[in-house]
């Protein structure tokens, strides 16, 4: 009789166990699922069906162009002027004909690119020059730079997306693409009277826009590259800053 009760419990025991285990597996390949959709390719996500020759991105049969605004420093403004401001983005809004999507982006720094670049050539430097005090003191460069890479870095980019619907009956793409030149040179005209920087974003900038709002689950960030174009953020190094020690 005991040991018919002993081999009972090992056969419930053994079966919560596996219980427990097959719960796991589920868990885990849940979450390989999960990160296999969210690694998932470009073309699945980003809604772009082609680029006109105009360079207007064609979205679902429509077509859109995005232009990139700069910042406006409010804290240093008076309030007359951040009323004509408004005025002013009232009047555009006046002339638009179709809806306009407004999106501010946020991307971290990301210096990989930069630190091996740098580090590439300060060691090509220290082999070229067979210096000790030299070496010792590229060493003590590439640790500054790699802790000013490490600081929290963050770069805004505020997007309008303008485009505009076939008219009711078919329109052919030249109407639209003239109306989406005369909806864009509106957007301008009120961003030039604002006192903002624009820019109108070429095929490759208009995908990078694109992947980094849609694709939220990726960790899209700032390239070096960016930030030396929009003269942001980018580390410089001080020599006075670079301790050395046992170098006079």
């Amino acid at each position: 009789m005991r040991l018919f009760i002993i081999a009972v419990v090992g056969v419930v025991v053994l079966a919560v166990l596996i219980g427990v285990d097959l719960r796991k597996r589920k868990v885990k390949a849940g979450k390989l699922s999960r990160r296999a959709k969210s690694a998932s390719a470009l073309q699945e996500f980003l809604p772009i069906e082609r680029f006109h020759e105009s360079g207007a991105l064609v979205v679902h049969g429509h077509f859109r162009k995005q232009i990139r605004v700069g910042d406006m420093n409010l804290h240093s403004m008076s309030l007359a002027e951040i009323q004509a401001v408004r005025d002013r983005f009232k009047e555009m809004l006046k002339y638009l004909d179709h809806p306009f999507q407004l999106s501010v982006q946020a991307r971290r720094a990301n210096y990989t690119d930069f630190l091996k670049h740098a580090e590439v050539t300060i060691n090509e430097a220290v082999r070229g020059y067979q210096n000790q005090p030299f070496a010792e003191y590229a060493e003590s460069l590439k640790g500054y730079l790699r802790e000013e890479a490490q600081k929290p870095r963050t770069d805004r980019s505020n997007l309008i997306v303008i485009g505009v619907l076939p008219k009711v009956g078919g329109e052919n793409e030249k109407a639209q693409i003239e109306r989406l030149e005369r909806e864009q040179g509106y957007v301008e005209a009120g961003i030039s009277s604002m006192g903002l920087p624009y820019e109108v974003l070429d095929p490759i900038e208009s995908i990078e826009a694109i992947q980094n709002f849609w694709n939220r689950e990726r960790a899209v960030s700032q390239r070096y590259r960016d930030a030396f174009a929009n003269q942001v953020h980018a580390p410089r190094a001080n020599g006075a800053d670079v301790e050395v020690t046992d170098i006079v």
